[in-house]
């Protein structure tokens, strides 16, 4: 039986599933239960055709467990991270596959692959991890920027970043999404970094940059999620309460709020990082299967969209 999802994203996985051909991606040391079963749970479920690169005793071993069928799928029996790691990029130079699920390994050691400036799949765009959720809480799909790889962004990091997120919010269906630049406070301040960096870019907003997108900021997080309390600050704001976009000024607070968001509000994500030449699909180590098959369904629609158009 096939894992069931909560509303918006089960809406996702339909649209998903209207695209007939399963989108090709490798699984990429998956050595724990999670790691192998998303995998897995992606192709059940109709989307993806899996390559599984790591140690293939190891592999079957924990198939046993789970009780699946790895000879269903093509195996690539390489012993260690920093190789599984090589051998999944050299997968998508060649055309192979259309996505790197991150399984196991470490986060740096696949990006360290992915970057590499001999035989990496950079592009001229930073690389920039995105979170889409769906929170009974919130009225519509959120995406949090960046979760997960840039540390503290500067101005030139963030219109990349920026990019990157509109990018998935075009994939999935948003072609004019509203995006809040967030800080500790809703007025520029000389002497904090991430409210000028937002009055920057909301600036290039208006110079068309990031195109059809409505970007406002400096944003406090209270006002960018609360139409009423934006009001009673008496805040004019065509964003406030209806958010799609939320750029965090650093990792910490990113990271910090999307997990607030997991396990306060019930959110269900999935994860999608652009910038190199296919989707690279970075979930938490401790991320559920159906976590991981979630984030399968993201790189479809944003291959099907973005990369195939």
């Amino acid at each position: 039986m096939l894992e069931k999802y909560q509303e918006k994203n089960q809406k996702f996985i339909e649209r998903a599933l209207k695209i007939s051909k399963k989108l090709p991606i490798a699984s990429v040391y998956p050595l724990n239960e999670e790691a192998l079963k998303g995998a897995i749970l992606a192709f059940e479920m109709g989307l993806v055709d899996p390559i599984i690169v790591g140690p293939k005793n190891e592999l079957n071993k924990i198939a046993q467990k789970i009780d699946k069928d790895l000879s269903l799928f093509e195996v690539i029996d390489v012993s260690d991270m920093q190789e599984a790691a090589k051998k999944a990029v050299e997968l998508a130079k060649k055309n192979k596959v259309k996505a790197l699920l991150k399984g196991s390994l470490d986060t740096s050691i696949l990006l360290k692959a992915v970057l590499s400036k001999e035989t990496g799949i950079r592009t001229n765009r930073r690389l920039s991890n995105c979170y889409i959720c769906d929170t009974p809480f919130y009225k519509k799909p959120l995406i949090y920027t960046d979760v997960g790889i840039n540390i503290l962004p500067n101005l030139k990091t963030k219109v990349d970043i920026l990019l990157n997120a509109i990018d998935v919010a075009r994939s999935i269906g948003i072609e004019k999404p509203k995006i809040a630049i967030l800080a500790c406070i809703e007025k520029v301040n000389d002497e904090i970094i991430s409210t000028l960096d937002a009055k920057a870019l909301v600036d290039m907003a208006k110079e068309g940059i990031f195109k059809d997108a409505m970007v406002e900021g400096p944003l406090s997080f209270d006002i960018a999620f609360s139409k009423k309390i934006a009001e009673d600050k008496k805040f004019s704001s065509k964003v406030a309460g209806d958010v799609d976009i939320a750029l965090f000024p650093n990792l910490d607070a990113s990271n910090i709020a999307v997990k607030q968001l997991e396990l306060f509000s019930k959110a269900e994500c999935g994860s999608l990082a652009l910038g190199a030449t296919v989707p690279i699909l970075i979930n938490s180590r401790n991320s559920l299967a159906k976590e991981r098959a979630l984030s399968c369904v993201f790189a479809k629609l944003y291959y099907e969209n973005i990369l195939n158009k």
